[in-house]
């Protein structure tokens, strides 16, 4: 892989401190993740620390580092990087095949530190929790100079590491963690690191783009999105910090992604959109706005090469996107949709979500109505929508909400497939019974930590199996969680 890479840093120890990052899925999934890249960049440009990348790519696979081909058990240090919660179920595979203990209470003195963080961990990481030595809440720009730190002045035994690294503000150590949550830390000016892909390579979706972080965090505080919470506050890089990074983006290619959980929110998308494709180069967004939704942003997009776009309507009826705190009306989408159709954009993707609370058979008949609108408007173009059935995250409005029964969510999804794909609108939906196990690892205790380890496969009929081995209910983690009860996550201030 590294022979079709550019930006590979390979450096020897010299007193540095050796850290691999492992990455617990494919290098093609892996190498997507802006966060891999930022935490690629931040660890090798510290005078005291070097680092060396780990992927999963199945139990038939060695896990060696792609610099050194080195064994993960030769790094003092181990920082998992987790981004999704089905990913778990790798974590114990490499730690086992690595030859270390999956219990961080099975370690010896000689085994490695390993730490993880990520979107996941920053939520919830009761369910991995006993796997890690540390857990990293917030990001790794404002964590890792305190951590390095640290590490390199506290004493020789594991106990003594792990110990000071409890007192660095954003770590959680089991076992040692005073009872007090731990207050999430951020990245106060984004403009003090530049984020944007430091690899680059074909093997990996985005590998034909530079991808270039906006922004971080969201204002729109929809009731089901972690973003506006786990991530706050929002914050924007400056225009001019952004073309220069773009600027040099164009040395390695012609494709600037913009990233972030809304970039049109930026207070200056359009003449940051300008500024790249005066440069020369194409630009694409990964998802707009449908309110407001200029006329000149898309001008500009167009101009960039965009052909297609991104939206998310979220719900079909007004009563329900209300529910979600996604003001716009229907009359609103159709507008923003137009305003696209004569933009001249041939692709259109529509994003919603199925088994939201309080749903009735009414909203997704409004929602079949309203895509179908949506085609009217667009024309005889590409339209495509995807449904995802609705995952209650922590530290959302919609936390303590249940899951929907499969039965009749597997209906709903069935009827709009087959109502939808009549009319030519091509429908992807993401399964509802994965979507119960991502359900029940986003808002999971410690309990579900051996049935994650024990898990030979990752199949659907060896979860279920798993958990009936350990005595668990799916029940107990897809119900409704009374007020008042206590969350796993109220270990973590945000």
């Amino acid at each position: 892989m590294l022979t079709r890479e550019t930006g590979t840093v390979i450096k020897e120890p010299g007193g540095r401190l050796p850290v691999a990052i492992v990455y617990p899925n494919s290098y093609r999934v892996g190498m997507s993740n802006l966060g891999l890249h930022q935490l690629y960049k931040l660890l090798n440009s510290y005078a005291g620390s070097m680092a060396e990348r780990f992927f999963y790519e199945g139990s038939n696979q060695p896990v060696i580092s792609l610099e050194s081909f080195s064994p993960l058990k030769a790094f003092p240090l181990i920082a998992f990087s987790v981004s999704y919660e089905l990913d778990y179920f790798n974590i114990p595979k490499i730690l086992a095949s690595s030859g270390i203990p999956v219990y961080a209470s099975e370690r010896r003195e000689d085994d490695p530190l390993i730490i993880a963080g990520g979107a996941c961990i920053m939520a919830n990481p009761a369910p991995v929790a006993p796997f890690f030595d540390g857990l990293a809440i917030g990001e790794a720009e404002a964590l890792l100079p305190g951590m390095l730190q640290v590490l390199r002045e506290a004493g020789g035994s594991r106990m003594e590491k792990l110990e000071a690294l409890a007192k660095v503000p954003g770590f959680l150590v089991p076992g040692i963690t005073v009872a007090e949550p731990v207050k999430r830390v951020f990245l106060d000016d984004l403009d003090k690191e530049p984020c944007h892909t430091v690899l680059f390579t074909p093997d990996t979706e985005f590998g034909h783009m530079f991808m270039l972080e906006v922004q971080r965090g969201c204002g729109r505080g929809c009731a089901f999105c972690m973003v506006n919470r786990v991530f706050a506050p929002p914050r924007f890089r400056s225009l001019d910090n952004l073309l220069e990074a773009a600027r040099e983006g164009l040395k390695h290619l012609n494709h600037i992604g913009l990233v972030g959980p809304l970039v049109t929110s930026h207070p200056q998308v359009e003449e940051l959109v300008a500024g790249i494709r005066d440069m020369g180069a194409q630009v694409s967004i990964s998802s707009l706005a449908l309110k407001p939704l200029s006329e000149r942003l898309l001008s500009e997009l167009f101009q960039a090469g965009a052909r297609s776009v991104t939206m998310a309507p979220e719900t079909g009826s007004l009563k329900l996107r209300k529910h979600v705190s996604k003001h716009i009306t229907d009359a609103e989408i159709l507008q923003s949709i137009d305003r696209v159709s004569r933009a001249g954009f041939t692709g259109l993707k529509l994003y919603f979500m199925a088994g939201l609370p309080g749903e009735t058979d009414s909203d997704i008949a409004a929602m079949k109505e309203l895509v179908l609108e949506c085609q009217k408007v667009f024309g005889r173009r590409s339209l495509s929508i995807n449904i995802a059935p609705f995952v209650p995250k922590p530290f959302t409005q919609f936390e303590r909400e249940g899951v929907m029964a499969l039965e009749l969510l597997e209906e709903r999804l069935g009827f709009l497939t087959s109502e939808l794909s009549a009319r030519k609108v091509k429908v992807k939906t993401e399964s509802p019974a994965w979507s119960r196990v991502q359900a029940m690892l986003s808002r999971g205790d410690e309990r579900l930590a051996p049935v994650i380890a024990s898990l030979e496969k990752p199949t659907l009929t060896g979860w279920r199996r798993a958990l009936e081995t350990a005595g668990i209910d799916e029940q107990d983690y897809l119900g409704i969680i009374p007020q008042g009860k206590n969350l796993p996550w109220d270990i973590i201030s945000l």
